[in-house]
Protein backbone atom coordinates (compact mmCIF):
# COMPACT_ATOMS: atom_id res chain seq x y z
CA UNK A 1 0.00 0.00 0.00
CA UNK A 2 1.54 3.42 -0.85
CA UNK A 3 1.30 6.06 1.68
CA UNK A 4 0.41 9.31 0.46
CA UNK A 5 2.20 12.49 1.96
CA UNK A 6 -0.68 14.69 4.11
CA UNK A 7 -0.07 18.01 4.27
CA UNK A 8 -2.15 21.09 5.70
CA UNK A 9 -2.43 24.74 3.75
CA UNK A 10 -2.54 27.61 5.58
CA UNK A 11 -3.49 30.58 3.67
CA UNK A 12 -6.71 32.54 2.42
CA UNK A 13 -9.58 32.08 0.10
CA UNK A 14 -10.07 34.44 -3.03
CA UNK A 15 -13.69 33.32 -3.75
CA UNK A 16 -12.46 34.54 -6.84
CA UNK A 17 -9.45 35.01 -8.63
CA UNK A 18 -7.83 31.40 -9.04
CA UNK A 19 -4.75 32.22 -6.66
CA UNK A 20 -4.18 30.98 -2.83
CA UNK A 21 -6.37 28.29 -1.63
CA UNK A 22 -8.37 28.26 -4.91
CA UNK A 23 -4.93 26.87 -6.43
CA UNK A 24 -3.27 25.27 -3.90
CA UNK A 25 -5.83 22.69 -2.92
CA UNK A 26 -6.74 21.14 -6.63
CA UNK A 27 -2.93 21.91 -7.42
CA UNK A 28 -1.69 19.65 -4.42
CA UNK A 29 -4.79 16.82 -4.69
CA UNK A 30 -3.63 16.61 -8.59
CA UNK A 31 -0.23 15.41 -7.76
CA UNK A 32 -1.50 13.02 -4.96
CA UNK A 33 -0.80 14.91 -2.19
CA UNK A 34 -3.77 14.80 0.54
CA UNK A 35 -4.69 18.19 1.36
CA UNK A 36 -6.22 19.85 4.41
CA UNK A 37 -7.10 23.28 4.59
CA UNK A 38 -6.64 26.13 7.31
CA UNK A 39 -8.27 29.20 5.67
CA UNK A 40 -6.73 32.56 7.17
CA UNK A 41 -9.17 34.36 5.90
CA UNK A 42 -12.02 34.79 2.75
CA UNK A 43 -11.33 37.36 0.55
CA UNK A 44 -14.75 38.09 -2.01
CA UNK A 45 -12.09 38.57 -5.03
CA UNK A 46 -8.00 38.92 -4.69
CA UNK A 47 -6.57 42.16 -4.31
CA UNK A 48 -5.15 42.32 -7.70
CA UNK A 49 -6.88 44.77 -9.97
CA UNK A 50 -10.19 44.46 -8.01
CA UNK A 51 -10.97 47.68 -5.94
CA UNK A 52 -13.87 47.19 -3.08
CA UNK A 53 -13.20 43.67 -1.91
CA UNK A 54 -14.53 42.05 1.36
CA UNK A 55 -12.21 40.53 3.43
CA UNK A 56 -13.73 38.23 7.00
CA UNK A 57 -10.42 37.54 9.56
CA UNK A 58 -10.82 33.99 10.47
CA UNK A 59 -8.25 34.23 13.08
CA UNK A 60 -10.37 32.89 15.96
CA UNK A 61 -11.64 30.28 14.08
CA UNK A 62 -8.59 28.87 13.09
CA UNK A 63 -7.79 28.19 16.52
CA UNK A 64 -10.90 26.40 16.89
CA UNK A 65 -10.02 24.29 14.25
CA UNK A 66 -6.74 23.53 15.10
CA UNK A 67 -7.72 22.83 18.60
CA UNK A 68 -10.42 19.93 17.27
CA UNK A 69 -7.46 18.61 15.28
CA UNK A 70 -5.60 18.14 17.99
CA UNK A 71 -8.10 16.14 20.20
CA UNK A 72 -8.29 14.05 17.03
CA UNK A 73 -4.71 13.54 17.00
CA UNK A 74 -4.72 14.45 13.27
CA UNK A 75 -0.92 14.99 12.27
CA UNK A 76 0.44 16.31 8.75
CA UNK A 77 3.83 15.62 6.56
CA UNK A 78 4.24 19.08 6.28
CA UNK A 79 2.45 22.64 6.70
CA UNK A 80 2.11 24.95 4.02
CA UNK A 81 1.25 28.85 4.55
CA UNK A 82 0.84 31.09 1.99
CA UNK A 83 -0.91 34.64 2.47
CA UNK A 84 -0.98 35.93 6.20
CA UNK A 85 -4.15 38.65 6.76
CA UNK A 86 -3.80 39.01 10.33
CA UNK A 87 -0.34 39.13 12.49
CA UNK A 88 -2.10 37.38 15.23
CA UNK A 89 -2.10 34.15 13.13
CA UNK A 90 2.15 33.80 12.53
CA UNK A 91 1.91 32.12 16.49
CA UNK A 92 -0.57 30.17 15.69
CA UNK A 93 1.22 28.69 12.90
CA UNK A 94 4.24 28.06 15.07
CA UNK A 95 2.07 26.59 17.37
CA UNK A 96 0.87 23.80 14.56
CA UNK A 97 4.41 23.04 14.37
CA UNK A 98 3.88 20.35 17.25
CA UNK A 99 1.41 18.43 15.14
CA UNK A 100 3.95 17.56 12.62
CA UNK A 101 5.30 13.89 11.88
CA UNK A 102 8.68 13.00 12.42
CA UNK A 103 10.62 14.52 9.79
CA UNK A 104 7.56 16.95 8.77
CA UNK A 105 8.29 20.05 7.48
CA UNK A 106 7.05 23.68 7.52
CA UNK A 107 6.99 25.29 4.10
CA UNK A 108 6.63 28.88 3.97
CA UNK A 109 5.54 31.21 0.82
CA UNK A 110 5.73 34.41 2.59
CA UNK A 111 3.10 35.84 0.22
CA UNK A 112 3.03 39.54 1.07
CA UNK A 113 4.57 41.84 -1.51
CA UNK A 114 5.39 42.10 -5.24
CA UNK A 115 6.88 44.36 -7.56
CA UNK A 116 8.63 46.36 -4.56
CA UNK A 117 5.31 46.99 -2.78
CA UNK A 118 3.27 44.94 -0.52
CA UNK A 119 0.21 43.63 -1.12
CA UNK A 120 -2.96 46.10 0.04
CA UNK A 121 -4.31 45.84 3.04
CA UNK A 122 -1.49 44.35 4.41
CA UNK A 123 0.38 46.66 6.96
CA UNK A 124 4.37 46.43 8.42
CA UNK A 125 3.21 43.81 11.28
CA UNK A 126 2.67 41.05 8.54
CA UNK A 127 6.17 41.77 7.38
CA UNK A 128 7.55 41.57 11.22
CA UNK A 129 5.51 38.34 11.47
CA UNK A 130 6.14 36.89 8.46
CA UNK A 131 10.20 37.50 9.59
CA UNK A 132 9.76 35.67 12.53
CA UNK A 133 7.97 32.93 11.50
CA UNK A 134 10.57 32.27 8.30
CA UNK A 135 12.93 31.72 11.71
CA UNK A 136 11.12 28.44 12.55
CA UNK A 137 10.74 27.33 8.81
CA UNK A 138 12.54 24.42 6.94
CA UNK A 139 11.82 25.49 3.55
CA UNK A 140 11.00 29.26 2.12
CA UNK A 141 9.90 30.23 -1.53
CA UNK A 142 10.00 33.95 -1.61
CA UNK A 143 10.39 36.16 -4.68
CA UNK A 144 12.52 39.11 -5.02
CA UNK A 145 10.44 41.80 -3.02
CA UNK A 146 9.63 39.63 -0.62
CA UNK A 147 12.93 38.07 -0.02
CA UNK A 148 13.99 42.41 0.60
CA UNK A 149 11.40 42.75 2.98
CA UNK A 150 12.22 39.86 5.03
CA UNK A 151 16.02 41.27 4.94
CA UNK A 152 15.05 44.64 5.58
CA UNK A 153 16.60 45.57 2.43
CA UNK A 154 15.32 48.29 -0.38
CA UNK A 155 13.71 46.28 -3.53
CA UNK A 156 15.94 46.99 -6.58
CA UNK A 157 15.39 46.01 -10.39
CA UNK A 158 18.77 45.02 -11.44
CA UNK A 159 19.95 42.48 -9.00
CA UNK A 160 22.76 40.24 -10.33
CA UNK A 161 23.50 36.53 -10.20
CA UNK A 162 25.73 36.88 -7.54
CA UNK A 163 23.19 39.60 -5.50
CA UNK A 164 20.43 36.33 -5.92
CA UNK A 165 23.07 34.10 -4.21
CA UNK A 166 23.82 36.38 -1.59
CA UNK A 167 20.24 37.16 -0.86
CA UNK A 168 19.68 33.46 -0.42
CA UNK A 169 22.59 32.85 1.78
CA UNK A 170 21.28 35.50 4.62
CA UNK A 171 17.59 34.18 3.98
CA UNK A 172 19.34 30.94 4.96
CA UNK A 173 20.80 32.85 8.07
CA UNK A 174 17.28 33.20 9.53
CA UNK A 175 16.93 29.66 9.43
CA UNK A 176 15.56 27.69 6.82
CA UNK A 177 17.42 24.76 5.11
CA UNK A 178 16.35 25.89 1.84
CA UNK A 179 15.85 28.99 0.08
CA UNK A 180 13.69 28.89 -2.99
CA UNK A 181 14.31 32.76 -4.78
CA UNK A 182 11.44 33.16 -7.62
CA UNK A 183 11.58 36.00 -10.12
CA UNK A 184 15.42 35.56 -10.77
CA UNK A 185 16.29 35.49 -14.31
CA UNK A 186 18.87 37.37 -16.78
CA UNK A 187 18.82 37.04 -20.89
CA UNK A 188 15.03 37.52 -21.74
CA UNK A 189 14.85 34.33 -18.77
CA UNK A 190 13.37 34.58 -15.71
CA UNK A 191 12.82 31.32 -13.10
CA UNK A 192 13.46 30.09 -9.81
CA UNK A 193 17.39 29.35 -7.71
CA UNK A 194 17.13 27.06 -4.64
CA UNK A 195 20.11 27.25 -2.01
CA UNK A 196 20.42 24.43 0.35
CA UNK A 197 22.44 25.68 3.24
CA UNK A 198 23.51 22.28 4.54
CA UNK A 199 25.56 21.70 1.51
CA UNK A 200 26.10 25.22 0.25
CA UNK A 201 24.62 24.01 -3.37
CA UNK A 202 22.65 26.19 -5.56
CA UNK A 203 20.31 25.11 -7.85
CA UNK A 204 19.31 27.77 -10.52
CA UNK A 205 16.54 27.22 -13.69
CA UNK A 206 15.67 29.55 -15.88
CA UNK A 207 12.51 29.18 -18.67
CA UNK A 208 11.55 31.60 -21.09
CA UNK A 209 10.40 35.60 -19.98
CA UNK A 210 6.55 35.80 -21.33
CA UNK A 211 4.94 38.78 -22.38
CA UNK A 212 2.44 39.26 -19.79
CA UNK A 213 2.70 38.28 -15.81
CA UNK A 214 -0.13 37.03 -13.91
CA UNK A 215 -1.56 37.05 -10.30
CA UNK A 216 -1.44 33.60 -8.62
CA UNK A 217 1.00 32.64 -10.58
CA UNK A 218 3.91 32.42 -7.43
CA UNK A 219 0.82 30.11 -5.27
CA UNK A 220 0.45 27.88 -8.04
CA UNK A 221 4.14 27.74 -8.51
CA UNK A 222 4.94 27.53 -4.86
CA UNK A 223 2.31 24.61 -5.14
CA UNK A 224 3.91 22.13 -7.49
CA UNK A 225 7.33 23.14 -6.08
CA UNK A 226 6.06 21.65 -2.53
CA UNK A 227 4.25 18.43 -4.85
CA UNK A 228 7.37 17.74 -6.49
CA UNK A 229 9.81 17.82 -3.26
CA UNK A 230 7.12 15.90 -1.49
CA UNK A 231 7.19 13.23 -4.22
CA UNK A 232 10.84 12.88 -3.77
CA UNK A 233 11.79 14.69 -6.94
CA UNK A 234 15.18 16.18 -7.30
CA UNK A 235 15.85 20.38 -6.89
CA UNK A 236 16.55 20.35 -10.08
CA UNK A 237 13.59 18.95 -11.81
CA UNK A 238 11.02 20.20 -9.19
CA UNK A 239 12.33 23.65 -10.17
CA UNK A 240 12.38 22.99 -13.91
CA UNK A 241 8.85 20.93 -13.87
CA UNK A 242 7.39 24.06 -11.51
CA UNK A 243 8.97 26.89 -13.96
CA UNK A 244 7.67 25.49 -16.90
CA UNK A 245 4.03 24.59 -15.48
CA UNK A 246 4.05 28.40 -15.10
CA UNK A 247 4.94 29.28 -18.82
CA UNK A 248 2.13 26.72 -19.89
CA UNK A 249 -0.23 28.52 -17.73
CA UNK A 250 0.64 31.70 -19.05
CA UNK A 251 0.28 30.28 -22.88
CA UNK A 252 -2.69 28.78 -22.15
CA UNK A 253 -3.93 32.07 -21.11
CA UNK A 254 -2.45 35.03 -22.72
CA UNK A 255 -4.68 35.59 -25.80
CA UNK A 256 -8.09 35.78 -23.66
CA UNK A 257 -8.16 39.56 -22.91
CA UNK A 258 -11.19 38.52 -20.51
CA UNK A 259 -9.20 36.49 -18.60
CA UNK A 260 -6.84 39.15 -17.03
CA UNK A 261 -7.25 38.28 -13.66
CA UNK A 262 -5.36 34.44 -13.17
CA UNK A 263 -4.01 31.96 -14.99
CA UNK A 264 -5.84 28.37 -17.12
CA UNK A 265 -4.01 26.04 -14.86
CA UNK A 266 -7.11 23.95 -14.79
CA UNK A 267 -6.29 23.52 -18.57
CA UNK A 268 -2.60 23.04 -18.20
CA UNK A 269 -2.86 20.70 -14.92
CA UNK A 270 -4.96 18.38 -16.80
CA UNK A 271 -2.97 18.05 -19.70
CA UNK A 272 -0.10 17.29 -17.33
CA UNK A 273 -2.00 14.41 -15.61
Amino acid sequence: MTIMSKIVSVQDISCYGQCSLTVALPVLSAYGIETAILPSGILSTHTGGFTGFTFLDLTEEMGKIVDHWKKENITYDAIYTGYIGDARQFDLIKDMRSMLNPGGLLIVDPAMADHGRLYPALTPDIVDGMRELVKCADIILPNLTEAAFLLKEDYRDDYSDEDYVAMARKLADLGPEKVILTGVGRDGKIGAMCYEKSTGKITTYLAELQPKSYHGTGDIFSSVVIAKLLDGESIYDTLKDSCEFIVDCIKATVDDPSHPYGVKFEKVLAARK
